[in-house]
């Protein structure tokens, strides 16, 4: 999330710049932008790297960019507008902590077209729609949401009052919030936890509270998102990998094979209508809440302790029945 802020700042940076009569020093753009000059000067870094042409003049004092450089209109061909109108219309469909950025950017996006295209895209979009699965509504999150990614762009710590579901309790934490992310509709945070000296994952929806604070901290180089969830069948984190066995058969046998599930699955058919699905996680509950969909078409080979989970939970389960 840190990295997509930086790309909307540089893009602001240039128009910014763009504009005559206007006068920009590292002190101003850090203020317009509510982030540190430190910051600015990394963007400018960034900018550089990519080749465009900002410069100071010491004249001047002043940052400018040339004259030359512009932004110029998409060349988007039919397909490529279709896949951008789509995915815009799949975040519109859910909640959306940037929604209205969002519509704003479709909007130039469909005025940039051609007439020709123009004329087709409303008809085309009509007639596809995205089915979401369940979300978390975002609206009245918005607030959080905007002061996570200013502490991210910062570098800043924040104190939270945080509710986790797990123990029905709420406790308060000091956090180094490292990155913003959703799985299955919900909006998480992931972040290293003063109180459990160890990161973790949190639901912003479950934040009760929260605020920035002094103090500052500096996210690890070597950190990478992907790499932390590499295991995870979903967000839950576990001590250990296991190798998880399950046979399925019947329409789960069939059904399973049509989705990748996970990076390090394997699959195994064992006949038309039977096979095995191993995979690697240590997401325990999680993929046991999976499993367990499936009912009686899902039968757990391995490992032994994780079947005797299951089967203990099929027993409380007969109990309410």
């Amino acid at each position: 999330m840190a990295d997509k802020n930086r790309i909307f700042r540089i893009i602001k940076t240039i128009m910014l710049l763009n504009e005559p009569y206007k006068h920009w020093e590292a002190k101003d753009f850090a203020k317009y932008f509510e982030v540190s000059e430190r910051t600015f000067h990394r963007d400018k870094q960034v900018m550089e790297e990519l080749g465009v042409p900002i410069y100071y003049d010491n004249q001047l004092k002043e940052y400018k960019i040339l004259d030359n450089f512009r932004f110029k209109a998409p060349n988007l061909d039919q397909k490529e507008t279709e896949a951008v109108l789509l995915a815009a219309k799949e975040y519109q469909n859910r909640s959306f902590p940037m929604k209205k950025e969002l519509e704003s950017g479709l909007a130039k996006v469909y005025n940039s077209l051609p007439e020709f295209l123009k004329s087709s895209m409303g008809s085309y979009i009509k007639n596809y729609e995205i089915i979401s699965n369940p979300f978390v509504e975002l609206e009245e999150h918005q607030q959080k949401f905007d002061k996570l990614k200013k502490a991210i762009n910062e570098e800043k710590k924040i104190e939270v009052d945080y509710y986790s579901m797990s123990s029905n309790q709420t406790t308060k934490r000091k956090l180094d919030p490292y990155n913003l992310f959703f799985n299955n509709g919900a909006p998480y945070l992931y972040a290293f936890c003063h109180l459990r000296e160890e990161k973790r994952i949190f639901r912003i929806d479950r934040i009760k509270k929260l605020k920035l604070i002094a103090e500052t901290y500096k996210l690890p180089d070597d950190f990478s998102l992907a790499e932390e969830l590499d295991n995870a069948w979903g967000v839950e984190q576990g001590k250990e990998e296991m190798e998880v066995e399950v046979k399925f058969s019947g329409r789960a046998a069939r059904f399973v094979p049509e989705y990748h599930w996970s990076d390090k699955q394997e699959i195994e058919e064992i006949s038309e209508n039977e096979i095995v699905f191993k995979v690697k996680t240590g997401s325990r509950e999680e993929i046991k809440k999976w499993i367990l969909g499936y009912g009686s078409e899902a039968e757990v080979l391995h490992p032994e302790d994780l079947r005797q989970e299951m089967q203990q939970e099929i027993e409380k389960m007969r109990d309410n029945y």
